[in-house]
């Protein structure tokens, strides 16, 4: 009887911070009708391995509720919890998530790394609240994958400094720190816009305009690598790039 309102895929997430808002309300403005996001907040404090190590400890449990709730995939979401812990630790992670569900596993690193693999970007500048030694490792991230990182504008704020931020104010942070990289980083061909906590894809958008070349921001990229995965993937034309491209 409700086949026409029923969600046909669902995608499960977790989340970095201990309150979902912008992340629940972005990926609805970019999600396909009928794909729909379980999250579950695991509540990151501040950026270290040692929060990292203490928030993913009931890991297991997280993913059995994914899968409990009919998830087709599940993602680590958050950029800085494997950029604290490193490559080795993601992979490791990701491979677990995959045996312990039997479902397909990706993390938002993986996502923004091959939507900027897919629209050809070669020389990235990013663009975050993060610390210099968290944006050397996600160098390295894009460098596996042939992508060399030519410059960073970033303003480093602790989670819950960045959460007090309204959303005027995040979004107005996030254009100045993408515009600064772009004038700053002539050479780069595409920027990433790190953090999923502020609402990304129109300043992407603005900045794509601005300047002409991609940007990539978390919940663009994880739509795009989920709906691709799960086979609900459809380019949407009015948003980004990562949105916009097949």
């Amino acid at each position: 009887m409700f086949e026409d309102i029923a969600p046909t895929k669902k995608i499960g997430f977790l989340k970095p911070l201990g309150v979902i808002d912008n992340a629940a309300y972005e990926f609805y403005r970019l999600a396909p009708r009928g794909v729909m996001a379980v999250m579950i907040p695991i509540g990151l404090g501040e950026f270290s391995a040692k929060d990292v190590a203490r928030v993913f400890a009931p890991l297991d449990q997280y993913l059995d509720e994914l899968k409990g709730r009919g998830c087709d995939i599940v993602i680590q979401s958050g950029t800085p919890l494997p950029i604290l812990i490193g490559m080795e630790a993601h992979d490791r992670m990701m491979k677990h998530m995959t045996a312990r569900t039997g479902l397909p596993a990706t993390s938002t690193v993986n996502a923004v790394v091959n939507a900027a693999r897919d629209l050809g970007v070669k020389k990235i500048v990013q663009v975050n609240k993060w610390t210099d030694a968290m944006n050397a490792t996600l160098a390295d991230f894009y460098a596996r994958a042939g992508i060399h990182t030519v410059g960073v504008s970033t303003k480093s704020i602790a989670p819950k400094a960045f959460t007090k931020l309204g959303t005027a104010e995040h979004m107005t942070l996030a254009y100045e720190l993408g515009r600064q990289a772009f004038l700053e980083f002539p050479a780069c061909d595409g920027l990433y816009m790190g953090g999923g906590a502020w609402i990304a894809e129109p300043v992407a958008k603005r900045l794509e305009e601005e300047f002409g070349r991609p940007v990539i921001c978390n919940t663009a990229a994880m739509v795009r690598e989920a709906c691709k995965t799960v086979g609900a993937w459809e380019a949407r034309k009015g948003f980004s790039r990562v949105m916009a491209v097949g």
